[in-house]
């Protein structure tokens, strides 16, 4: 547990601070015409579109879930408020 930790933080950081360090360095590096530049945008432009699909589709999931969610608790609610009585006449109007 303390090792998987530890390692999740070390990849973390790495991540963090080669994002900082391509964030600061890609201007320059794109002035010189730096093919490494030109592969990572090469790579983000291809993969934006998928990565921006991904989420779209994980939003609309997580909207379903929470509507469903909504749905099913207000049921319970009502449910717990109605009288054991009231179930019976429900029926009976039926």
């Amino acid at each position: 547990m303390v090792m998987t930790t530890l390692i999740v933080t070390f990849f973390l950081v790495v991540g963090l601070a080669l994002a900082v360090l391509l964030s600061v360095a890609a201007p320059p590096m794109r002035a010189r015409g730096s093919r490494l530049q030109a592969r990572l945008d090469a790579l983000a432009a291809r993969w934006t579109p998928v990565l921006l699909h991904a989420a779209a589709q994980a939003r609309a999931g997580a909207r379903a879930r929470a509507e469903h969610l909504a749905q099913h608790l207000a049921h319970r609610s009502a449910a717990h408020r109605a009288r054991p009585g009231d179930e019976a006449e429900a029926a009976r109007a039926r």
